[in-house]
């Protein structure tokens, strides 16, 4: 286990915290709060944490250029302009009313991945897809039910995908000109005790680091050998996502959610965490028009 100190990102809590992405040229953290229906932003320089609601969930959110937000809201791909709020819609997926996107990223070439999941969670009907301003809206890995944790190795030779309910992190041979992906396989499976394997980020060196949705900690593991290395509890159970970010890249920005759990024995549910693990992580990669 890892002990470390941990510090509060402001003082919003989320009802459903998700998705964190560091802007490295303003240094201030953006998240969604999916059942809040919000995108956040906390401004460190001035500690003060920026709510803006949109008219659905959203499942994630990323830089474009400066002023310019993209997120997965419902069914939709928008585009944000960060000064006037002002949204346009970019793509669409199935319009099913069961299916909404959930966890995302963009790759090093601009593309974000994204995935939708069954809001009731039970059958396999989401998709990941690939959205790109050449090819639009992609299905590239069909028979989802919960999208979750989307991560690549250092050489961009694999992309990680997490489907929440198989509790495995599955990995697929990845090509980063074309965008291709092809070989899935099993990489790491965890069992009910762990809880469930929800987003993930990459370091600097290689390994993925983990949130477990139920499990009130944060693994890392060598996706070569799938051994865990290290693991940071947390006084919370519902572990969302990770994503590195501070002025070196050493500070690891942990969500939670506070739905469906007891207040009065989890009062930091819902919260941001800042930890620091001891290495490097990788800058969030923006969406390229």
């Amino acid at each position: 286990m890892i002990k470390l100190n941990m510090e509060l990102v402001g003082n919003f809590s989320s009802h459903l915290g998700e998705g964190p992405f560091w802007d490295s040229v303003t240094e201030r953290l953006l998240w969604v709060d999916i059942l809040g229906k919000k995108i956040l932003e906390h401004d460190f320089e001035n500690d003060v944490t920026i709510d803006r609601d949109v008219s659905g969930n959203p499942g994630c959110v990323v830089l474009a250029d400066d002023e310019t937000l993209v997120a997965a809201i419902d069914n939709g791909i928008f585009s944000i302009n960060r000064s006037d709020w002002s949204v346009k819609r970019l793509a669409e997926a199935d319009p099913n009313p069961r299916l909404r996107f959930n966890d995302g990223k963009c790759d090093e070439k601009g593309r974000l991945w994204v995935g939708t999941m069954d809001r009731e969670e039970k059958d396999s009907l989401g998709t990941l897809y690939c959205c790109s301003a050449e090819g639009g809206l992609n299905p590239v890995h069909a028979g989802v039910t919960v999208s979750n944790g989307i991560a690549w190795s250092t050489n961009n030779d694999e992309l990680y995908y997490i489907d929440s309910p198989t509790r495995c992190v599955c990995v697929f041979d990845y090509d980063l000109s074309s965008g291709e992906i092809k070989n899935k396989r099993e990489l790491i499976k965890f069992t009910e005790n762990d809880g469930f394997p929800d987003g993930m980020t990459t370091d600097s060196e290689g390994r993925l680091w983990i949130a477990f949705w139920g499990g009130s900690k944060v693994l890392c593991v060598d996706p070569i050998s799938g051994k865990i290395e290290g693991k940071i509890d947390f006084p919370v159970s519902k572990i969302t996502s990770c994503a590195f970010g501070g002025d070196d890249l050493s500070q690891l920005f942990v969500t939670s959610a506070r739905v469906e759990i007891n207040e009065e024995e989890e009062p930091l549910a819902g919260r941001v965490f800042i930890v620091e693990p001891g290495v490097t992580g990788l800058e969030s990669n923006r969406y390229l028009f």
